[in-house]
């Protein structure tokens, strides 16, 4: 049987120059991306270790308070005077700002900021204004202009307002601050002193007791103004009748409607 004849592939020399041109390129571009890989990567390694080291890291050299309150102003000094000398990141600054606020609930703000050029700090605290002194449940209380109820009053004494007492466990009363910051210019224009306002429920139906006996069942924290003027009408005309001390129903004085009657 004759032997099979060989044939042995020729490529022509234009065509294997264009394959191995092809294939250095391949291996040219796969070996750049495997370069910029790894570079990247030492850069982002040594990025971390840029932001994380010593170069941008504060180191406490003095600081400063702005508090217009005393007594927190001193707990502030007292807290930062331990970042003396040491490392202050921002989570530590978020630590002392919550602990500076758990230590005086009246303060509605507090702000570390750094100097990183100086090495100098500076707590801002700004205490919440209060609007009233207020009778919750039997204890002297503090009613911020939020609503918040404070046990401390770090915004300095106010003026005289309307003496409130309010008789159930309110988390908070954002109305009523709004309407005892709204009323106390407007205590002058009552026929008579207010007294006292009772606030006893969570429907915050409050009674208005007046200097000369009458009591007012107020209604919603609304058309304050236009609710004095009526009330000082209805008085004048219940003494004019001799119906002095009187009670006056304004919960409808939305739907126009006031229900006087005497006290017995």
């Amino acid at each position: 049987m004759a032997g099979r004849t060989k044939y042995r592939v020729r490529v022509r020399v234009k065509v294997r120059n264009k394959i191995l041109r092809r294939g250095g390129a391949a291996a040219g571009l796969a070996l750049g991306l495997l370069l910029a890989a790894w570079f990247l990567g030492a850069a982002f390694k040594a990025s971390r270790g840029f932001l994380g080291g010593s170069f941008l890291s504060f180191k406490t050299t003095s600081f400063e308070v702005d508090c217009p309150a005393p007594a927190a102003a001193a707990s502030a000094r007292a807290l930062m005077t331990e970042t003396l000398n040491s490392h202050l990141t921002a989570g530590r600054c978020a630590g002392i700002a919550a602990d500076l606020r758990k230590r005086h609930p009246g303060l509605l703000s507090v702000d570390i900021a750094r100097n990183f050029f100086t090495g100098k700090a500076r707590v801002t605290a700004r205490p919440e204004e209060v609007v009233s002194p207020v009778l919750l449940n039997g204890a002297t209380a503090y009613l911020g202009i939020t609503g918040r109820f404070m046990k401390e009053n770090l915004a300095g004494p106010a003026a005289a307002g309307l003496p409130t007492e309010v008789s159930w466990p309110a988390p908070e009363a954002p109305a009523l601050a709004a309407f005892l910051k709204e009323i106390k210019p407007l205590l002058p224009l009552f026929y008579s002193p207010p007294a006292r306002l009772d606030c006893p429920g969570r429907d915050w139906a409050c009674r208005l007791r007046l200097a000369d006996g009458s009591t007012v069942l107020w209604g919603g924290f609304e058309f304050t103004r236009l609710k004095i003027l009526r009330l000082n009408e209805v008085a004048r005309d219940a003494g004019l009748k001799g119906a002095v001390p009187f009670s006056a129903d304004m919960r409808y004085f939305k739907e126009g409607k006031i229900f006087v009657s005497a006290v017995k």
